[in-house]
């Protein structure tokens, strides 16, 4: 009902300024570019992934960025990756070049769309899944659902579900999290207009590389992506609700655990939660920050190398 509230502000904030809508228009056409991957049509959507790397013996690595990230953030790990097996990345839904979604906005429809992606392309199983912060809660549903299909999991200063459970949020927490919510928001019922383009607040990609900065230009100012942050957090309670539901991972699955060198108490005591979720984990901490396929990816590409040698 919310977001339906917003919609309609939305478009209603779009035609009453018309004139900056037409403008905001022209420059993303503009600034256009050409998907780096392919398009894959799934429920008559077009999902966006970047398919690299010769299938071998070795499992697939499934790479999904963190809220507000698309498939630019794994440009220093994926080429590297791809020198061993196979390496999918992709945008979820609004993200990218991916096409937006529709109703809800959670983990589960993340697995959903994933897994029919992954179908369709016919990527080869099994798949060692790769998830950066809020993604981590995507690639935990998956590997709870589809658990013959996952020979791994590695957690990039990953979230645990706790950080978006109402119940489990301090005053802090909470503070922190309506004020992000609400910058999500504003984000997205001005989008059309360009408000956030005139900021210079794009969705993710501002930390990214200078190379792919040229992308960014387009996929990091349109209304879909900025749709599609704002509905991830909006539903980002039912997303971990359904990770803390779901089936418990297999005792024996290998998971690896990377931590930033956040000082929070409450966020380093989630990492060690992460750390039990299987009989099988290891833990790198990091001196690095939230964005350690960025800054550090070496460490990353070593653990992903190690963990495809335990298969």
């Amino acid at each position: 009902m919310a977001f339906q509230t917003d919609y309609h502000l939305k478009t209603a904030i779009s035609t009453v300024l018309f004139p900056f809508t037409a403008a905001n228009l022209y420059i993303r056409k503009k600034n256009e570019t050409k998907e780096p991957g392919s398009i894959v049509k799934v429920d008559d959507r077009n999902v966006h992934a970047i398919v690299s790397g010769e299938e071998n013996r070795n499992p697939t690595v499934i790479l999904d960025a963190g809220l507000s990230g698309n498939c630019l953030a794994w440009c220093l790990v994926q080429p590297e990756l791809s020198k061993f097996t196979r390496v999918v990345s992709f945008d979820r839904a609004g993200y990218g070049w991916s096409d937006t979604r529709s109703g809800l906005s959670t983990s589960q429809e993340v697995v959903n769309d994933l897994k029919m992606t992954l179908d369709k392309m016919k990527i080869s199983l099994p798949y060692i899944l790769v998830g950066h912060s809020f993604a981590g809660l995507n690639m935990r549903l998956f590997a709870s659902q589809y658990p013959d299909e996952v020979a791994g999991i590695v957690f990039i200063d990953a979230v645990h579900e706790n950080r978006y459970l109402k119940e489990e949020m301090d005053t802090g927490r909470s503070q922190q999290y309506v004020k992000s919510l609400k910058q999500m928001r504003l984000g997205y019922i001005t989008s059309s207009v360009g408000l956030p383009r005139l900021l210079k607040i794009p969705v993710g990609g501002r930390s990214l590389p200078t190379p792919v900065q040229n992308h960014v230009k387009h996929v990091g100012y349109t209304p879909g992506a900025y749709e599609a942050v704002y509905k991830e957090m909006l539903y980002s309670e039912e997303s971990a609700k359904q990770v803390k539901q779901a089936e418990n991972l297999r005792e024996n699955l290998p998971v690896v655990v990377i931590s930033s060198n956040n000082a929070d108490p409450i966020w380093k005591e989630q990492q060690q939660l992460l750390c039990g979720l299987t009989n099988c984990t290891k833990h790198i901490q990091t001196e690095n920050g939230h964005s350690i396929q960025l800054e550090n990816p070496e460490v990353v590409i070593k653990a992903i190398t190690e963990l495809l040698k335990i298969e």
